[in-house]
């Protein structure tokens, strides 16, 4: 918008294109490699949803699409412009955000102001990830922890860079890339064309499913784990861990997210509840429940696992 008056800036091109008829663009309108679903780096950059800072401030990635200058040549008036961010297309009203007064010009240089690194600032670092490890797929959410990151810096796994989320100067907020092969991978920090944490990089564990020691619990896991009505001779991986998670949340009461865990002790309980014949006074330690020392019947044909577990007492009435 036009600050003085307050008016819309109008489109005032040729093009054919109707996604291309606008003051302001995204990098994915206007990349030819976006717009043919192809990889590119750019997209991570300027992406084209705006970006949330310190939660009051929004960050927005676009290109002017026109000069906005009535005549040609340079301009003998410094012409100020604003964003607005409005429900509506009028402008002179209620508008939910509106920007500082910006210099629009043809150069895009013009005006921008690049960070430059002080050499006496202090040099961004990696102390820790959170979590540490994660599957080959990505897309697990994980925390950077470390010191001196400043909005813009970027996260680096191998030679994949990711986009970034900043939360605090000691917190980075990031989605794992795929990786074709388990494996460790160094995880640094970029700026521009500036690598840092090259000499001490923070380390991230990708593991696969089809791992020798993963595929020998699903194969364990298979011969024992509750069988239902209907169901296939090879169950999929996703049934296996879903129904030996519930197994283990009903045996041990609360839930865990550590996959591997879940996938060992499920296991060797349904091993022991299934293929060992064992009195009921073994059971219950298993189930890390000293109060009960009763019998345990698993309901295998249910939609949800259920677990009855009867006192001892009641056991020898019976």
């Amino acid at each position: 918008v036009s600050p003085l008056p307050a008016q819309a800036i109008v489109y005032e091109g040729q093009d054919k294109n109707p996604e291309m008829c606008r003051v302001l663009l995204t990098h994915e309108i206007m990349c030819s490699r976006c717009c043919d679903k192809k990889s590119c780096g750019n997209r991570n950059e300027t992406p084209s949803d705006p970006v949330i800072i310190d939660r009051f401030f929004l960050k927005f990635f676009l290109k002017c699409n026109q000069n906005c200058l009535k005549n040609a040549g340079n301009p003998r008036d410094m012409r100020r412009f604003q964003v607005v961010v409005s429900t509506t297309v009028n402008v002179d009203g209620h508008v939910l955000a509106v920007s500082d007064n910006m210099f629009v010009h043809n150069n895009s240089k013009h005006g921008r102001r690049a960070r430059r690194l002080d050499p006496s600032e202090a040099t961004p670092c990696i102390k820790a990830i959170s979590p540490s490890e994660g599957w080959t797929t990505g897309g697990a959410t994980v925390i950077i922890i470390g010191d001196n990151f400043f909005d813009g810096l970027q996260v680096v796994f191998g030679t994949m860079l990711v986009w970034s989320e900043l939360i605090t100067p000691h917190a980075i907020r990031v989605q794992t890339p795929p990786r074709h092969i388990p494996g460790v991978v160094e995880v640094t920090l970029s700026y521009k064309s500036k690598q840092f944490c090259k000499g001490a990089p923070g380390r991230f564990v990708y593991t696969a499913l089809n791992e020798p020691t993963i595929d020998y619990g699903f194969q364990r896991l298979q011969k024992v784990i509750p069988r239902h009505p209907g169901d296939p001779e090879r169950l999929p991986k996703e049934v296996l861990l879903k129904r030996a998670a519930d197994l283990v949340e009903a045996l041990y009461g609360m839930p865990h997210n550590n996959q591997e865990i879940i996938l060992k002790r499920a296991a060797d309980i349904a091993e022991a509840l299934y293929s060992v014949p064992r009195n009921h006074n073994q059971i219950p330690t298993l189930a890390n429940t000293p109060a009960h020392t009763g019998m345990m019947g698993v309901n295998s044909f249910s939609s949800q696992l259920a677990v009855n577990v009867s006192e001892t007492s009641q056991a020898n009435d019976q």
